[in-house]
């Protein structure tokens, strides 16, 4: 059974169901043994507390996004992006800004493809791409190497391994121990596509998807399975003409290790793939600001302070804004992203955040106005803050917030409007 949720939704049973949903985010209803398993899960696994909370007999999403599968339920959550927004805009938001976080820029999901994804959570998503791409692999062809082979056989082909040889021939004087190479599919990377096929069979709900992935395992019929996903990945070695190999085996090091951004990983028949949300609009926007560099004036991208070193006081913590924008008169500018929605009446910045991009601008030569992305929410009222003492002296510094449309700006990647030059509405 597939369900759906938001970020800051809540899944509960028929008779604990809240009075107080917020409408604001999609919550779910399953039966009392799912949620006896999501609960069981939330105890006994160390890091199931950055999934969920647990209040009023609910669970409470929180900021990771992507897909759990237990053993007879899989809950996809979305993020939240703004007021209004439907559960496909969503998703497809998603999955475009995980684009550069993945590293596989160049995914573009055809017409088609994207016409039979409606009814497809995120990871059945996922896992049509690893089959779109691992079949343009297999049209341009699974490739070979020479793989190191023992064998105890009838006739002498390679190097003999005397000890091995007399061990076990002191009788069957016919045969040889011999060790050679063998030209074969049954190379590392080959076996950890097959192990990830195997393991997709076992995981999707998709028909399509189940019977496109059955006709991949044919195909690779006469390769091993990986038994040791950690030490075969460390083994992969993509030369010249191997090229297509490079996304569908990002893909199987997603699925195999989990590797989605965060240690989380099922115990007890549980499954998660999830993204912290807070990380994948970090380098959202580092890629956005990088492919809107000319428009800006932007000569480089800092990613965290340009890794200067700058500690505050005694507890060493360290200042390291997202990013530090240089700028082409070699001018430069702090900016920071935050994925927060500020759902309150005043839809002001949290406190903590205004003393934080302070301290940047304290700490780095660079202008007096910072700037701070946020995700677009209905009726977000534009904020600029100036910082000024208990006398009302009013300091030169001074954080700008700029809010993005994140369903505008994935159609190209870029920002619509330069707001360094000091228009900064809704992006």
């Amino acid at each position: 059974m597939n369900k759906t949720i938001t970020e800051y939704g809540y899944i509960y049973t028929k008779d604990k169901k809240p009075s107080f949903l917020n409408s604001s985010f999609i919550h779910t209803e399953v039966s009392q043994k799912q949620f006896d398993e999501l609960f069981d899960y939330w105890q006994s696994d160390d890091e199931a507390y950055k999934i969920f909370s647990f209040e009023n007999h609910c669970l409470k999403a929180k900021n990771y996004v992507g897909v759990i599968q237990t053993s007879n339920l899989s809950i996809e959550i979305l993020p939240k992006v703004y007021d209004g927004s439907n559960e496909l805009n969503n998703r497809d938001i998603f999955i475009e800004m995980l684009k550069p976080l993945l590293n596989i820029n160049d995914i573009q999901l055809n017409k088609a493809n994207l016409s039979t994804t409606k009814y497809k959570n995120i990871f059945e998503i996922f896992i049509s791409m690893f089959i779109n791409y691992l079949d343009n692999l297999i049209h341009k062809g699974i490739k070979s190497d020479y793989i190191l082979k023992e064998q105890n056989q009838a006739f002498l082909k390679g190097k003999l391994i005397f000890n091995e040889h007399i061990k076990k021939n002191h009788i069957h004087k016919e045969r040889f121990y011999v060790q050679f190479d063998e030209y074969m599919q049954n190379r590392v990377e080959n076996k950890l596509l097959k192990s990830t096929i195997k393991l997709l069979l076992a995981k999707t709900t998709n028909t399509q998807n189940k019977k496109l992935l059955r006709q991949q395992q044919f195909i690779f019929d006469s390769v091993e399975l990986s038994y040791n996903y950690q030490s075969d990945i460390k083994k992969i070695n993509i030369h010249r003409g191997m090229e297509h190999y490079e996304v569908p085996l990002k893909f199987a090091k997603i699925f195999l290790s989990n590797q989605s951004f965060t240690s989380l990983r099922g115990k007890n028949n549980v499954f998660a793939l999830l993204f912290p949300m807070e990380k994948v609009f970090e380098n959202y926007v580092e890629f956005v600001l990088n492919n809107s560099k000319d428009d800006l004036g932007i000569k480089k991208v800092l990613v965290n302070g340009g890794k200067n070193e700058y500690f505050l006081s005694e507890n060493q913590a360290r200042l390291e804004p997202d990013y530090i924008l240089q700028m082409k008169d070699d001018s430069y500018i702090v900016t920071d992203a935050k994925w927060k929605l500020y759902y309150d009446e005043s839809k002001k910045l949290n406190p903590n955040d205004i003393y934080q991009i302070f301290s940047y601008l304290n700490f780095y030569d660079c202008k007096d106005t910072a700037y701070l992305f946020v995700p677009k929410i209905q009726d977000i009222v534009n904020q600029e803050y100036n910082y000024q003492t208990k006398n009302d002296d009013i300091l030169k510094y001074k954080i700008k917030v700029i809010p993005l449309d994140l369903k505008n700006i994935i159609k190209n990647h870029k920002f619509n409007i330069n707001f360094l030059q000091g228009d900064h509405n809704v992006i």
